[in-house]
């Protein structure tokens, strides 16, 4: 078995590379479980979804005969790549609570032994510490990512890579967790018709209130089914 950072970044880097192999457009049913236990509060959105991946304009029909619209794809386009840099959008006090998480560029590791032009060329993983959990396999490696303090200092960011789970077939990620003190959000994915997809996705965070005096903790349980992949969509609002 490879180094447990080596494994990362041939990981990450798979992964980059199927995001930049993205279909130019993708259809998908949504079915997103949102809980709020202090509130009392369970409730379930199914939409259909049709996106132009280049920017992640998308048309959302509100199963079975609600609102549609034009916004983002929700709550996450299936293309998404969690070893990315990305922000997450979530209001609980929204009615689509996950409103958006926005993908970022990409992590690309070089081989210095490659011919680079590029004034900075990553080779190492330079803030985590990686290292192979128990229940790794030959068909699954489950890497543990340890944020070391030159990352998590003076960095506003609520949550870093706790878990990926790695194909060694393909060094595609099948798993991505993140964790924190207030938050968790985690990715499952497949690969579909040939592309690496987000089928199933998790974000919890939890809000205080002033002086950390009281709290709420909202869920948001996203399952993503019936991929398409139109070479013309079906809107032309996503073709122009």
């Amino acid at each position: 078995m490879i180094a447990a950072d080596v494994q990362f970044r041939q990981a990450a880097n798979a992964a980059a590379q199927a995001f930049a192999a993205s279909p130019p457009y993708i259809a998908y049913k949504t079915d997103v479980v949102i809980d709020v236990p202090s509130m009392r509060k369970h409730q379930v959105i199914s939409r259909e979804v049709e996106s132009r991946t280049r920017d992640d304009f998308a048309v959302l029909q509100d199963l079975p005969r609600g609102q549609r619209q034009y916004a983002h794809s929700f709550p996450l386009i299936p293309t998404f790549d969690a070893l990315s840099y990305f922000r997450v959008t979530f209001n609980g006090n929204r009615r689509d609570m996950l409103s958006y998480v926005e993908p970022g560029q990409p992590i690309v590791f070089t081989d210095p032994r490659a011919t680079s032009h590029a004034d900075v060329v990553v080779v190492m993983l330079r803030y985590y510490h990686a290292s192979y959990a128990p229940d790794s396999n030959d068909r699954i490696a489950h890497l543990v990512m340890d944020p070391l303090t030159a990352l998590t200092r003076g960095n506003n960011s609520d949550f870093y890579i706790h878990d990926v789970y790695v194909d060694t077939a393909t060094s595609l990620p099948t798993r991505v967790v993140y964790t924190g003190p207030t938050t968790f959000f985690s990715t499952d994915y497949s690969v579909i018709d040939g592309h690496w997809l987000v089928t199933h996705a998790t974000y919890t965070h939890t809000f205080y209130g002033p002086l950390k005096i009281g709290r709420v903790t909202a869920t948001a349980d996203a399952t993503n089914s019936g991929f398409s992949f139109p070479l013309t969509p079906s809107d032309p609002k996503l073709a122009q």
